[in-house]
């Protein structure tokens, strides 16, 4: 009788795994191919809205700004296309001031873009990490009767096999007439804690 039991629970357990099988395969549904395609950062840059979330803080349009840096110049940056990098080039440009856009007309600045790209792809260096100063490191100024503010970044990059540089860069913002602060123009600097 004990064996009985036995090969009775052991079918009810064949078979309730067998009947389990069955509904998981019948009921999962599949990916769509919009779920089962990977949105890369570049994807995602290339396709924000900018002007509909625009960041809101100086500290955030530079966090935005390095974005689109790690792309055009970090370790995926040989496989962009000239359409990815103009298109790329162009969306960083809505973060820019009128005055520098006004300075650096936008196809003399996508040529020099790409020449820059090429000398630092030739000189085998890809840029690894950008980091914003803290918020509290913000300093606020006045620009032409403006409200200006300077934040510092900083880039480290890597050059061929072993060697490693951290550049500091500090970037002069105005806020515009809508209320949006835009990079006016940035000078190198002795580093920092960023």
């Amino acid at each position: 009788m004990t064996k009985k039991r036995g090969g009775v629970i052991l079918l009810i357990l064949i078979a309730a795994l067998i009947i389990g099988a069955f509904a998981f395969v019948a009921y999962r549904t599949p990916k769509t191919a919009e779920e089962a395609t990977e949105v890369t950062e570049k994807d995602e840059l290339m396709n924000k809205n900018i002007a509909a979330n625009y960041p809101a803080t100086p500290r955030e349009v530079m966090k935005l700004y390095n974005r689109y840096m790690l792309c055009l110049y970090g370790v995926e940056s040989d496989e962009l296309t000239d359409g990815e990098l103009r298109a790329l080039g162009i969306k960083m440009r809505e973060l820019y001031d009128e005055e520098l856009l006004a300075a650096n007309p936008e196809e003399s600045h996508l040529m020099k873009l790409s020449q820059e790209l090429v000398a630092f792809r030739n000189d085998e260096k890809v840029m690894i990490q950008a980091n914003v100063c803290d918020s509290n490191e913000v300093e606020y100024i006045d620009v032409d009767g403006a409200s200006g503010a300077l934040v510092e970044s900083s880039y480290f990059v890597k050059k061929g096999s072993k060697e490693f540089a951290r550049t500091y860069q500090q970037f002069l913002l105005r806020k515009d007439e809508s209320g949006n602060w835009r990079i006016l123009g940035f000078v190198k600097v002795n580093g920092g804690e960023v």
